[in-house]
Parts: structure tokens; sequence; C-alpha cells
């Protein structure tokens, strides 16, 4: 249980935070959240549905008095991208957080905090529970697997809503309302790469301690990418003759590391150490903790041809990753990205995984087309996967209209409204349901994604005040 001193008065946020982060619930293993979020329902007499995505809907009648208001639905999601450093010996598909509090702040050892979106989980449980006092009838909706890309919300049935208020919880920034944000794509590669059986003497060559982070919101922070930057070094290396690859382990996270396992075709030179140094350099500036290490390693795999491998590390350092173009509309923000989250060579072919993004229609299914011209240049294929459309900014937004006046009073200053360049769930829930007014905020949560996920407690319970004084609201 988290001992989070000055905030007694809020203790039951922190021990439903600590209750949630006992149940792993990475993306594709939601079925325990959910098991816990119906007994949640269960117990206190509170209608539900679940289907078979693990998507939980509750339901609590509206306090005396608030019979005739608009019901509000509280949205967020349950899975948590689940990272760790690599001397975390955790288990995240069958273990819990480590949960501490560090000044103003919660973290977990060694992992992701889960912050995104438990937050949002959070919230929706206290109010449940009965924590902020009079409010209008509420619909909890949790859908499942958002991080991968919203797959809960897609396949959500559109008519359990009852309401057409939602208020998402997925944003992290206090004091920033979200009202649009970007479309998505999923997007993999493939390209057979079959070997020959191989034991004896190798090279490694690692990539790590790059910053990583969203593929969204830090896309524009110059973020580098472990894999690119491989790519990079090894043509600088010369022919190789590949036996292994990996980068990355989310397709919507920057990757923080990569390694190959290579035979050189010809043996590295003491000016490889140079090499390295140049790269490195040439990153050090806004990745600060890159590292770029060769050693040598003793094998055994599949070794793939000097084709093979020329054509596989070709097609790295030719597929892009990183913005695609900046926003005509509006000054400094990014229209189109991508991102090469994962790739892998497995022991008969080579795969990748991209996150494409845009706020324009159409422009994702034109970035999957590039990939698409490049892949097929390499003697590989190209597909969708997934996508999800934008969710648009509504000019004539009256939940909006509300939010930002309680904001003014509340605070004595202008909130932010803005639209980002990342996946929210209110366009695929909007677009299943008619005249659905949506609205996304949350506390302040840093470093998403990695494994230096923080949350600010002053923060994370100044946003759950503003939360219950918007559901006072008539």
């Amino acid at each position: 249980m988290l001992d989070v001193v000055g905030f007694e008065e809020y203790s039951y946020l922190f021990e439903h935070f600590s209750a949630i982060s006992a149940i792993p619930r990475g993306s594709g293993n939601c079925s325990g959240i959910a098991d816990f979020l119906v007994e949640f329902a269960r117990a206190r007499g509170l209608e539900y549905l679940r289907d078979r995505m693990n998507n939980v809907l509750i339901r609590k009648p509206a306090t005396d008095g608030y019979e005739d208001a608009p019901a509000v639905i509280l949205q967020g999601h349950t899975d948590i991208v689940a990272e760790r450093t690599p001397d975390c010996k955790k288990d995240m598909s069958r273990e819990g957080l480590d949960l501490y509090v560090d000044g103003d702040f919660i973290r977990a050892r060694g992992t992701t905090l889960g912050a995104d979106n438990g937050a949002a989980v959070v919230y929706a449980l206290s109010v449940l529970d009965g924590r902020c006092g009079a409010h209008p009838a509420i619909e909890a909706l949790f859908t499942a697997d958002e991080e991968t890309g919203l797959f809960g919300a897609a396949a959500l049935d559109g008519g359990w809503l009852r309401g057409r208020l939602l208020l998402n919880l997925d944003s992290d920034r206090e004091g920033v309302f979200t009202v649009g944000c970007a479309g998505g794509m999923q997007v993999t590669v493939s390209r057979a790469a079959v070997g020959k059986g191989y034991c004896g003497d190798a090279v490694r060559l690692s990539v790590s301690g790059l910053l990583g982070g969203h593929s969204g919101v830090d896309i524009d922070k110059r973020r580098e990418n472990a894999t690119k930057i491989l790519a990079e070094v090894l043509a600088e290396l010369g022919e190789v003759r590949l036996i292994s690859l990996l980068g990355g382990s989310k397709d919507n996270a920057i990757p923080r590391t990569a390694e190959c396992v290579f035979i050189p075709e010809k043996p590295i030179s003491a000016g490889a150490c140079e090499i390295l140094e140049k790269i490195g350099a040439k990153y050090r500036d806004h990745e600060p903790s890159i590292s770029i290490e060769l050693s040598a390693v003793s094998a055994e795999g599949e070794l793939r041809s000097s084709e093979d491998s020329a054509a596989i590390l070709s097609l790295l350092r030719e597929l892009p990753s990183g913005i695609v173009k900046m926003s005509e509309e509006l000054a400094g923000e990014v229209e189109t990205s991508l991102n090469l989250g994962i790739t892998e060579l497995a022991p008969d072919a080579l795969s990748l995984s991209f996150y494409v993004r845009s706020s324009r229609e159409g422009a994702t299914a034109e970035v999957a087309e590039v990939i698409r011209g490049i892949a097929e240049a390499h003697g590989g294929v190209a597909e969708i996967a997934s996508s999800y459309p934008a969710w648009e900014y509504d000019p004539k937004s009256p939940l909006r209209e509300r939010i930002v006046r309680l904001y003014r009073e509340s605070y004595g200053k202008e909130p932010v409204v803005n639209t980002i360049h990342a996946g929210l769930e209110c366009g695929v829930i909007a677009a299943k349901v008619d005249g659905l007014d949506c609205i996304s905020t949350g506390p302040d949560i840093y470093d998403l994604h990695t494994t230096e996920e923080h949350l600010s407690i002053p923060s994370f319970v100044a946003v759950w005040k503003f939360i219950c004084d918007f559901l006072k609201q008539k």
C-alpha cells in the first residue's frame, strides 16, 4: 500500500491505484483487470456489462436531485505499456508492479508505472465507490488493449452507451484539455530470410541508453530510434552476415535499445572504435546516455547469406521513421509521422511493425504505400494490420464550454485547449455513438511508455477534485 504523506484525506485514490497495480495488465493481458472490475461492480450491486475483448461498462444511478441531469461517461483504458529495465527480472505477464513514493511522485521499480491509464481507472472506481458526492448517472467505460491499436474501443458495442457526454481521462497534463487527435494505422512488413545453421564465433553490436518515449507525443522531441542507429552503424562497418537482430518491443514506443549478432565478411579493423564514437557523438547532445558497443560472442542460430543480409540492412536504412510532415494549419504541431517500433529477425523471416499517425484524412494510407513500395523493392511485403479514425475538432461543443468555464472558476486562469498527435479512443467511440460530445483531460504524468514514468501526486489529487466539481454541476 502506498504511504502518501499529506494527502491522507484522499487515501482511497492510492488504495485503488495499489489494487489495480497488483494486477498484470499489459496490452493483450486484460482478463485479470476485467475480472477485478466485474467483481468490484458485483460487490456494490452495480449494473455491469463485459464483452469478449474484456471491455467493461459499470453503471451507477444518479444521486438524489440529479436524476434529470445528463448522464456522464467516464472513460479510460485498462491496459498499460509493459516495459521494464534490462536488469529487472519481473515477469510483467504474471506479476504486479512495485510502487513507491518519490517526493511528490509515484513510480514503479524497474518498470513502467501504468498511470497511463491507471489514473483514469482509479478516478472512475472512486466515483463508483461514492467518493465524489453528488453526481448524475454515471457510465464508467473501461476499454481494453488501447496501447496496441485501440482494439477494445474498436470492438465496443456503441449500443452500450446511454449518455452523450464523454469525459476521457487518458491525457497527461493538468489544465490541458484535448479536443481532437490524430488517426492511426499499424503497418507490418515481412521478408523471408532463411539461413543455415551456425555455431561459432561472432560479433554482437548493441545500441542502448536512448530516451525512447511515446511514438506520438514524443516523436518531435529528437528521441532517436535505436534500430535505425543500429542499421547506420552496420553500414559503416562493412559487409556482414546476420544471425539475429532485435530492436524495440512496442510499435507505439520509440525503441530505446537494439541488438544484432553477425559475422563480418572481413575482420573488423581497429577503426571500428572510431566509427562507434563518431556515430555516438552525432546523437549525444540530445541522447546523452547513448551507448554503442561491439563485443565478441559465441553464437548459435541461423546464418543468413551476404545477399539477404545486405537486403535486410538496406531495407532498415531506407524505411523512414519519425516526422513525415508538420501541420500547415497549426504552427509547431506534427501532422503526419511514423515509428518503426519492433524489428525482429526470426529463424525464417524478418518482421517489422510500424505505427503511422496523422491528423489529415488519407495521410496514413499514403505513408503505408511508401512503406509498401520500399518493402517490395527489397523482396518484402507490407500489410495494414489495423487502423482507427482521427477525432476531429468540434467547434460547437457544449461539453468543452462547460469544462473551460469550470476551469476558469476553479483555477482563476485559462486552460489550454488543444489537439494532439496521438491516438485517443474518443474518435473511435464517437464514430459508434451519434451525438457524442467528448473531451479529454488527466493529471501530470511524465515519461509515458518508459521505465521512468512517474505520476505527480498533487496533480493526481487536483484533477480528482476537478472531476468531482464537474459532476456536481447540473
